[in-house]
């Protein structure tokens, strides 16, 4: 807190002060907090909304009014988010009570849009008090709870700037909304079923559905095995019962996805015990206000149909944040629901009744809808307690429009993300707004989704961006979007190598300025040479970065396709590795037949579709290839995920065996580059398959011998530089056990470690790290 009032003062002496609080201050009940501290300290003045955050003012008897401020700093609403509170001396005006003026729109605005947030103690109680006259209301909610962004159109959030302006409040409503005393005091989205927004049902043709209570006819067809899109905050669920097997495979099948994890919604964290292992930890996760799907580890016998995370020993588990949600588990006849989100695989989540019908109808077999607008699309979050601490993997509803913190000054400047698992961000002093998760951006629809979320992120911030951040890769449709956005608008252009991005995420993410020993792990990133990297040992700085060691680079036969068919990722390693590929022994191990194998020999022989790649995820899709016998993947890093999942014995933690890789020296360019060898290794894992070693060994020792090749690769960078700081970054590290042993190796040798945790280390939280990295090259570095 900044005071520019230090004079002593006698404690009966009246004094004015203004405060302006920044910060997410608005629709968290924070107008509402102060005027209630203004009147039980006994103060006059007024609070009100603007641009820049609330601005206060206050009179009174001067040990008043330092009271006054001391409780403003230490009781604020659980919701509020403060980023500065800066205070002034005033004239003594005499003002008589204290007011609550009206917002005003001055100027750029430097405030947030809250998150939305799940339901509280106090609504539910409502929610299920037959007594109450909001009994059973799908939509109550109060300052402490409700939807936030995504009904929000711009600052400041104010009734009139969202969704719930075409519904007029009854007269008790509008008493409530007029009452500083009440916890629905300026709640904006505040309504019941006299004058909100309602529920209905109708069939897949659009035919409405007679039901008194359309939430219980609901839960009667998910009941009976039928497959319903559900309207939410952020868009709509498809959900069927969690524990019907012949449902969740009717659901896969018809929205094509054959084996990625769907997540499951219990009623609460008695019901989440139930299904999962819980730690302390992933509770606390799952019980905060944003309510993310938590990966936790599944119970044998749980009761949840196998087919909703088939080969795997996790489960996406998440509770009600919706009061509508809270209704389907009152009847008890469903305890567990798969809720995926409302579209063909990798398109953007369906909001709109017409759209939801339009390309839902051949999925769902019934809708349960409402006529409150969702004016921004927003998935769950998903995170995990990763290395003993909560990492998100999927940054959206709950978290989403929340600025995260630079440790230097951004002027304007737009980021555009990568390829998969797309998140643009806008940046500004000393923040970095990200979007909601996008998806992959595969298509025109993804692309029109990034541009609606862009478009309404420029307005709610008022940030006309100078820059335009990219990634290096030329096939990407972010990068050819940014270059268009750029020529049209004439803005400079800055292109940012992929795994810099990440490992400068992570750097500013702890408020780090200096150097570090950046390793950026994961499946796929644009090299300066032209080749695909991504098990890459960096010397970094937020504004530029050295090479100073890598996986060694193997050929991936086909391609993508090599991607899609990590069998193919076996063949090239163990090509290069110098193994006769078509023995009948490495035949039988690829399962592939010998003519398949020598086309593809050939090509990598010649270069022909072949490129060369250093990525870490690939080799792990190799190793999954050979030990678990996973030929085609269903989804990304399955075959990793999979590996993951069987290497659980704490007595194989480090078990090396010969798989520790070998790091050489080679000459690359004009500098000299080490290069992280595997041949080694597969002899090992060869060895090991045909001595019968069990798969669950072999993964873990798989695991323990990466870690020690990273972490002597970072001992021999300490070596070379002086650096003692190691930033650990990219999709790899989502893997729990890759995590812990290079964090617990790295602090054993001495080192300093920081990992991702308010951003993904993936893809996710790649327009972060480009925003950092562009804001040091445009020269605004302030330590």
């Amino acid at each position: 807190m900044t005071d520019e009032t230090n004079r002593e003062r006698e404690p009966h002496e009246v004094s004015r002060r203004g405060v302006v609080v920044r910060g997410v201050v608005q629709g968290v009940g924070f107008r509402p907090f102060v005027y209630r501290l203004a009147q039980e300290e006994g103060l006059a003045g007024s609070i009100g909304n603007d641009t820049d955050g609330v601005t206060i003012e206050v009179e009174g008897p001067a040990g008043r009014v330092d009271a006054f401020l001391l409780r403003l700093r230490e009781e604020m609403p659980p919701l509020a988010l403060v980023d500065s509170v800066a205070v002034r001396e005033m004239a003594v005006t005499g003002e008589v009570g204290f007011r609550i003026v009206a917002s005003e729109v001055l100027g750029g605005v430097s405030t947030g849009i809250p998150a939305d947030a799940a339901t509280c103690a106090d609504c539910l109680r409502e929610l299920l008090d037959p007594e109450d006259r909001r009994y059973r209301y799908p939509f109550l909610n109060c300052t402490n709870c409700g939807p936030r962004y995504t009904i929000t159109r711009r600052i400041p959030y104010d009734r009139p700037q969202t969704a719930m302006a075409r519904f007029t409040m009854c007269a008790a409503c509008q008493s409530e909304y007029d009452d500083p005393g009440d916890r629905r005091f300026h709640a904006q989205p505040n309504a019941c079923w006299a004058c909100g927004p309602r529920v209905w049902l109708v069939g897949r043709d659009g035919a409405g559905i007679t039901a008194e209570d359309p939430v219980a006819v609901c839960v009667e067809r998910l009941a009976a095995g039928e497959i319903m899109a559900i309207k939410g905050i952020g868009g709509f669920h498809l959900s069927v019962d969690a524990t019907n097997e012949a449902a969740v495979m009717r659901l896969r099948e018809r929205k094509h996805r054959y084996g990625k994890p769907l997540a499951v919604m219990v009623r609460d964290t008695e019901a989440a015990r139930a299904v999962c292992a819980l730690t302390s930890k992933e509770e606390t996760l799952l019980t905060t206000s944003a309510r993310p799907i938590v990966l936790m580890r599944k119970r044998d016998g749980c009761g949840v149909a196998e087919n909703v995370a088939p080969g795997i020993p996790w489960l996406g588990v998440f509770l009600p944040y919706a009061p509508l949600q809270h209704l389907l588990f009152t009847s008890g006849q469903v305890w567990a629901f798969v809720m995926t989100s409302a579209n063909l695989s990798e398109e953007p989540i369906a909001i709109d009744n017409d759209e939801a019908l339009a390309r839902l109808g051949g999925i769902a077999d019934a809708f349960l809808m409402h006529d409150r607008e969702i004016l921004q699309r927003c998935d769950d979050s998903v995170a995990a307690v990763v290395d003993g601490a909560p990492q998100l993997m999927r940054r959206a509803r709950g978290f989403v429009p929340l600025g995260v913190g630079l440790p230097i000054d951004s002027p304007p400047l737009l980021a555009v993300g990568g390829h998969l698992k797309n998140v643009l961000a806008l940046a500004r002093g000393r923040y970095v707004y990200q979007s909601q998760h996008l998806g992959d951006l595969e298509n025109l629809k993804g692309l029109e989704f990034f541009k609606e979320s862009l478009e309404h992120l420029m307005r709610t911030f008022e940030i006309e961006p100078w820059a335009v951040v990219h990634d290096l890769h030329p096939g990407y449709l972010s990068t050819a979007w940014a270059k268009d956005f750029a020529r049209e608008r004439r803005l400079k252009l800055i292109g940012v190598q992929h795994h810099h991005a990440h490992v400068a995420g992570c750097m500013a993410e702890h408020g780090l300025t200096g150097e570090v020993i950046g390793l950026a792990l994961d499946g796929t990133g644009y090299g300066t040479d032209g080749k695909i990297w991504g098990g890459e040992a960096l010397i970094c700085r937020l504004g530029s970065f050295e090479r100073f060691a890598h996986l060694e680079y193997v050929p991936m036969p086909g391609g993508d396709a090599a991607v899609k068919e990590p069998w193919r990722m076996a063949l090239g390693v163990l090509h290069t590795a110098g193994f006769d590929v078509e023995a009948e022994q490495v035949l039988n191990l690829l399962g592939a037949q010998p003519s398949e194998v020598r086309v593809l020999r050939r090509m990598m022989e010649r270069g022909i579709n072949s490129p060369m790649t250093s990525s870490l995820g690939r080799l792990f899709d190799a190793v999954a290839a050979l030990v678990l016998n996973r030929r085609v993947v269903d989804y990304e890093a399955q075959a990793a995920i999979e590996l993951e999942g069987i290497s659980v014995d704490e007595r194989d933690r480090f078990e090396q065996g010969d798989y520790v890789p070998e790091l050489h020296s080679a000459e690359e360019g004009l500098g000299s580059v080490a290069e992280i060898r595997t041949g080694k290794m597969w002899k090992a894992v060869l060895d090991d398959l045909w001595r019968g070693v069990p798969a669950r060994r072999i993964a873990a020792r798989f695991h323990a011998g990466i870690a020690e090749g990273f972490i002597n690769a970072a001992a021999n960078a300490r070596i070379e530089t002086d650096i003692n700081t190691v930033a650990l970054s990219g999709g790899c590290m989502h893997n729990r056990r890759l995590a812990r042993l290079l964090r617990s190796g790295l602090e054993e040798e001495g080192f300093k470690v920081f990992i991702h945790r308010q951003v993904s280390p993936g893809d996710g939280g790649l327009s972060y790290g480009q925003a950092v990295v562009g804001a040091a090259m445009m020269g605004s570095c302030v330590e």
